[in-house]
């Protein structure tokens, strides 16, 4: 495959229009996509096209792993239970170990188990062991952190996706036709799910794109994969007959189509953003907009709320984070008063519960005892004042203080999982939190009793946070339209189809391109020394292919490691087969100081720059930054989202200037009957003729007020 435009007139739509005429059958077709957007992009051109989606199934990766496992006795575990056991087994690891690197490895891992987890999934999803690298601590920290998921009867993701795959190969295929579409080197962790898919269908077919300079190792070698284990691949014909291989090339846009915006800063590069989107749409040759971000963040948030004050429909792939209903004042209230047991969580918790707590003392009499004791001790511990109010006769109602605050339950410091949940059950009951606690069980259910060690309160809390408290993706109103014009999406969402106008957004060099971090609790010499093995694993993962020379494939069992090298070839490539996909116009926008240091001027990222070069033949420089906010505050001008008549880059000043002109109360001139002087005698017309003159004589004016 060259282009989306050749996948589409080639394969995928004949694909469709051969299920479509297949009628209905007891095994569904389906359609796997690498990201959510490519299924929207299928289903808006079939449907314009009139084409039935009867009994075609649109599946995500995960869907698709849920579907391959359905039915099996494997139990795949939250990534929340994942980084509790984690935490389990460095907060282990550092009670018995004195070397002090090692123990502050250990300590760094269980205070953010969620870095290594990701190391982790990578080696074992790549097949290799941590035998593979020579640091004996986390060696051992992997080897318990595994020997607890299996106690408590978890599968890792990656081996219960070889373990699909071995099903696959010995049952009945789950589906009638198979569609593999977007997926290239950036997901080679999803290899053995994808062959478990493929395997598992009666008819597949698998759409790999032409592999290019910018990652040509990684993309040979996948192409060179599935080539190896299901033969060879055929050739798409090409709707186009050139193709840019190299950055050096030319663009796909003439460069008067190519507009670079730089806001002061995020909310002006926000606004920036929303008026050439509605700049773009009012191009009659625009078809599919696309504005894209590293990821989520305050300017896409910005942006799809401009949109949504422009009355502008889109489809917000990106979202922002809501807390749950579950996640209220009081609830941050617990969790803080359970962390530092002190008087002002305590009074923030008191203040949040919105009901008579106590029985023989009020909220604000307790404060105020809780006030005066903490004036003699200066101390604000909670069970320290505690005491001190039970036998302190200085104080009046100090007893029934006492009283009152034995009532609220704490959390010990260190327990089993057991006895944190019995505790935490006879919080929530005295609460009356009987949903939280309903959550918290039902998710801790037939494995609570496997975990024997005792951790921390730090830990557990943290659990029960990420669970209780977990947030939800929410959209606006207009966010909610996928088969909109206009798309809110990641750079890696946008692959694989034809877009008629694109906006690269947040083109910084601290927040573009965003790569995943590795191993960040290790000294640099240490990451260094992981990234060499890195590619040590990766040479010995490869194999020469059956069909010759020149052709890589990886040995059964094994997935090439994406570590930061091979994540910048990707993302390289990436831009530049958007930058192709695009028909009609590129915008591209950046922020002229930091968001993090507002002082600092924000150097553009490589991208840009290269874009900027490619499209006015000269580089960028700080004047040349400074030169583009000016132009872009004096194309702004006052204009906002919420005034949507003063946006003059879409045509609409003079038409509204004709429209208040026409309402205007005053005598009539030459415009209106062009006529300098009155006629020689008195004209009569009927109602239909006035009608008929008046809109000819707007008309008229619309003319002469767009000529002036």
């Amino acid at each position: 495959m060259n282009s989306p435009e050749d996948a589409w007139e080639n394969v995928v739509r004949p694909w469709f229009e051969r299920i479509a005429g297949r009628g209905l059958q007891n095994q569904a077709a389906a359609v796997v996509t690498a990201s959510r957007s490519q299924a929207y992009f299928f289903r808006a051109q079939l449907l314009a096209e009139g084409k039935s989606l009867l009994g075609v199934k649109f599946l995500s990766p995960p869907q698709l792993r849920e579907v391959l496992l359905r039915g099996g006795d494997l139990r795949v575990p939250l990534r929340e239970h994942l980084r509790l056991l984690l935490a389990v087994t460095a907060e282990e690891f550092a009670s018995t170990k004195r070397d002090e690197e090692t123990l502050l490895i250990a300590k760094s891992i269980a205070r953010d188990p969620d870095r290594f987890l990701r190391v982790l999934d990578e080696l074992r999803g790549a097949g290799w062991n941590f035998d593979e690298i020579d640091l004996a601590g986390l060696r051992e920290i992997a080897a318990g952190f595994e020997g607890h998921v299996r106690e408590c009867g978890f599968t890792f993701i990656h081996a219960a996706d070889r373990a699909a795959l071995a099903y696959a190969q010995e049952s009945r295929p789950l589906f009638s036709h198979l569609l593999l579409f977007g997926f290239d080197a950036a997901h080679w962790s999803l290899w053995p799910l994808l062959h478990s898919a493929t395997v598992s269908a009666a008819e597949a077919t698998v759409l790999l794109s032409d592999p290019r300079d910018e990652a040509r190792d990684l993309d040979e070698t996948w192409v060179g994969t599935w080539e190896e284990t299901f033969g060879p691949a055929d050739i798409t014909p090409a709707a186009k007959t050139t193709s840019a291989a190299s950055v050096a090339e030319a663009l796909s846009v003439p460069a008067g189509e190519v507009h670079f915006l730089v806001g002061r800063d995020t909310t002006q590069q926000a606004r920036a953003i929303v008026a050439l989107t509605a700049k773009f749409l009012a191009d009659r040759r625009c078809e599919r907009l696309g504005i894209l971000f590293s990821g989520p963040g305050g300017l896409p948030r910005l942006v799809a709320t401009f949109l949504e004050s422009a009355r502008i429909a889109h489809n917000d792939g990106i979202a922002h984070v809501a807390p749950s209903a579950l996640d209220d004042d009081a609830w941050r209230a617990w969790l803080e008063l359970q962390r530092a047991p002190r008087l002002k969580p305590l009074f923030q918790f008191l203040r949040a519960t919105n009901r008579q707590t106590f029985d023989i003392i009020s909220v604000s009499q307790l404060e105020d005892i809780l006030r005066r004791a903490y004036n003699n001790v200066l101390i604000d511990d909670i069970q320290l004042l505690s005491d001190y109010c039970a036998s302190s006769p200085e104080l009046r109602h100090g007893n029934g203080a006492t009283r009152e605050l034995e009532k609220i339950r704490f959390l010990p410091e260190s327990a089993s999982l057991t006895e944190f949940l019995s505790q935490t059950r006879t919080a929530f009951v005295t609460l009356r939190w009987k949903e939280r606690w309903n959550e918290l069980e039902r998710l801790s259910r037939n494995w609570k009793d496997r975990v024997a060690p005792k951790f921390s309160k730090i830990s557990y809390l943290r659990w029960v946070q990420e669970l209780v408290g977990a947030p939800s993706l929410q959209r606006d109103d207009l966010g909610t339209h996928p088969y909109a014009r206009v798309h809110l999406l990641t750079y890696a969402e946008a692959q694989g189809q034809p877009w008629s106008h694109l906006i690269f957004a947040g083109l910084n060099d601290e927040t573009w391109p965003a790569f995943d971090t590795e191993l960040a609790f290790v000294r640099d010499e240490q990451i260094d020394e992981l990234n060499r093995q890195n590619k040590t694993l990766n040479r010995r993962a490869s194999k020469r292919g059956r069909q010759g020379e020149g052709h890589w494939s990886v040995r059964e069992g094994k997935t090439l490691l994406i570590g930061p090298n091979e994540q910048r070839q990707i993302r390289r490539r990436q831009m530049l087969n958007l930058v192709e996909s695009v028909s009609a116009g590129i915008g591209a926008t950046a922020s002229l100081y930091s968001e993090a240091t507002p002082s600092r001027i924000a150097n553009p990222s490589e991208f840009f720059s290269w874009l900027y070069f490619t499209a006015r033949g000269r580089g960028v420089s700080q004047q040349t930054l400074h030169l583009l906010e000016e132009q872009t505050r004096s194309w702004l001008k006052d204009w906002s989202p919420i005034d949507a008549q003063k946006v003059d880059s879409i045509s609409v000043g003079r038409t509204r200037y004709a429209f208040g002109a026409r309402r205007q109360l005053h005598p009539a001139g030459e415009y209106e009957f062009a006529l300098r002087s009155s006629p020689n005698q008195e004209i009569s017309l009927s109602v239909t003729d006035w009608q008929t003159s008046a809109a000819l004589a707007g008309d008229r004016l619309d003319e002469s007020l767009s000529r002036s």
